[in-house]
């Protein structure tokens, strides 16, 4: 018979991933994200257009302290042909905390991130503008961070926002030491094929240039004052329940 400890490795197979596979940090946990009644979770392919004012946010239980969202794009593309991704940085936002009653959000029943105290962006909304460079799908990733009590944090994390190129955000959480509560992404795409061979790098530094040179696209930001599973997390769902029925069919 098989120990539980080798069943457990099995089913660790099936952990699901709500950020883009290869990104990091990476978060297990689901971020609701939506635009008006349209969810925009597991990877979901949005219209630019959908996507102009800032999403609302939730998580399915109850948060107690105050959370900051951190939203980038790890696909910029490189200013020479074959070169690695950059990063950018779309929004950053403190002084959020949960609401105290549950509200229905595209269809899903959650617990609203507010921003009661108006607190100001550190790195107001920008919406998602994909370039017609490839790679031209772009897969925005929000991270919800936990900065309760954590000035220290805050500080660091308002420092990093003010350079929204070549960002990084494993190197910034890092940095500000805070922990990641929640994680989503979404893609939107240019929409216009191209060939090219480029290699896209997770989260980390990019190739050092600037916004104009990389056509980020992106326009004047959106004052923000409030307010799923991946496709890489279905795969690993699959690998995991196989791997799991091949281990209780040797029990």
């Amino acid at each position: 018979m098989l120990s539980s400890a080798v069943i457990a490795v099995a089913l660790a197979g099936a952990a699901i991933a709500f950020t883009p596979e290869g990104f990091e940090p990476s978060s297990t946990q689901n971020l609701t994200v939506a635009f008006g009644d349209t969810l925009a979770v597991n990877g979901q392919e949005m219209q630019r257009a959908e996507t102009a004012n800032v999403p609302t946010l939730g998580t399915s239980q109850q948060l107690f302290g105050s959370y900051t969202i951190m939203m980038v794009d790890p696909d910029i593309p490189p200013a020479t042909v074959g070169g690695a991704t950059s990063e950018l940085l779309h929004w950053m936002q403190a002084g959020f905390v949960s609401a105290t009653t549950s509200t229905t959000i595209g269809g899903v029943q959650v617990f609203e991130l507010i921003n009661p105290s108006n607190m100001s962006a550190f790195a107001p909304y920008l919406q998602p503008s994909p370039p017609n460079k490839v790679p031209h799908t772009h897969r925005y990733t929000q991270l919800l961070l936990n900065t309760t009590g954590n000035s220290s944090s805050l500080s660091t994390l308002s420092t990093f926002a003010k350079t929204r190129t070549n960002f990084s955000a494993v190197n910034v959480i890092n940095s500000a030491g805070v922990s990641i509560v929640a994680g989503n992404s979404f893609d939107v795409s240019n929409g216009t094929l191209a060939q090219s061979n480029i290699t896209k790098t997770t989260s980390g530094v990019g190739s050092g240039v600037s916004a104009t040179a990389t056509g980020t696209g992106f326009g004047a930001p959106i004052s923000s004052g409030g307010a799923g599973e991946s496709r890489s997390g279905s795969e690993a769902l699959i690998a995991g329940l196989g791997a799991l029925a091949a281990a209780v069919a040797m029990l």
